[in-house]
């Protein structure tokens, strides 16, 4: 039997915020591994470091928190060691994250076709028409109406129209 393969592997992680109070070890030492086609849910009270485990390891902790320890591999990948540069391309293209908050996920000023199409283009290098082609598919993937129904490129599209507050709740 093959060894399932390693997606992802953090070891001892520790995550302090560094505060006039004194260090809240906001996460101390947690380690956990997910392999291909499986699934982990951090389940916990409020406060008890589910966020910033996730947010440290995609290395978005702001300070003053700090990683003060531990190993995070993506796929082989010691991302602890990289610069923000070569971050910057891993995020939302090999590793994202689902915030709790859907008010941070999605700016309701913006069409959330336009944010999907955003987000392709910088992280996956697709041109404009190509960026709005698979926004549309991807709305479409997960129920929203209308998402093919008119060319993007030459009338707007009713799911590219869609602000983000009717998603929310409903696939309004």
């Amino acid at each position: 039997m093959r060894e399932p393969e390693e997606l992802l592997r953090v070891e001892n992680l520790k995550t302090h915020f560094f505060t006039d109070d004194g260090v809240v070890r906001a996460v101390d030492g947690i380690s956990l591994r997910i392999n291909r086609g499986k699934t982990l849910g951090l389940v916990g009270e409020s406060g008890c470091g589910k966020s910033v485990t996730s947010l440290s390891i995609m290395r978005l902790i702001a300070p003053p928190g700090r990683i003060v320890e531990g190993e995070i591999n993506l796929r082989g990948l010691d991302v602890a060691k990289l610069e923000e540069d070569e971050m910057r391309h891993i995020r939302g293209n090999r590793i994202s994250m689902i915030f709790q908050q859907p008010t941070s996920c999605l700016n309701p000023v913006f069409r959330v076709g336009n944010q999907i199409a955003e987000s392709l283009m910088i992280h996956r290098g697709y041109n404009k028409q190509r960026a709005r082609q698979r926004a549309i598919e991807l709305l479409t993937m997960v129920g929203i109406p209308s998402a093919k129904t008119r060319n993007w490129a030459t009338t707007p599209c009713r799911a590219r129209r869609i602000n983000p507050n009717p998603i929310r709740g409903n696939r309004g």
